[in-house]
């Protein structure tokens, strides 16, 4: 057995998302140690942001359906990180208390929300002939 196959098993991500995971910390760490954290953040937003595009370009070619998937992913593992970073960059503009604790809700149960709405119709279940 593959060493990726391992860890894979064992954390339940692959080693690419744990090596990102690794990284965005890495990033914020050096932000917060260099007084740069909100320049920092609004990059990791930025490349979010364009990841996510990217992975609904990806989507819809039949082509690259992998690489989609595989952003989507991405995308899924690091939303809530996303939010929670946007959340700080917000505060750093408005600084109503009540506004954040709003935003942070919406964030947080905006995809659950969703998901529960746009489920698919039940599908009609043929009766088989005898």
């Amino acid at each position: 057995m593959k060493w990726s196959n391992r860890i894979q098993i064992i954390t339940g991500q692959t080693y690419m998302h744990i090596a990102m995971h690794l990284l965005v910390i890495a990033a914020l760490i050096w932000g917060w140690k260099h007084k740069a954290l909100v320049d920092v953040c609004s990059t990791l937003v930025a490349v979010y942001a364009l990841v996510f595009v990217a992975m609904l370009a990806t989507q819809r070619i039949a082509r690259l359906r992998t690489l989609g998937d595989y952003l989507e992913e991405a995308t899924t593992t690091y939303y809530f990180g996303a939010a929670m970073i946007t959340l700080f960059l917000v505060s750093r503009i408005y600084h109503n208390n009540l506004l954040l604790a709003c935003l942070g809700v919406v964030m947080l149960l905006g995809p659950a929300l969703v998901s529960l709405l746009a489920k698919e119709p039940p599908r009609r279940i043929e009766k088989k002939r005898s």
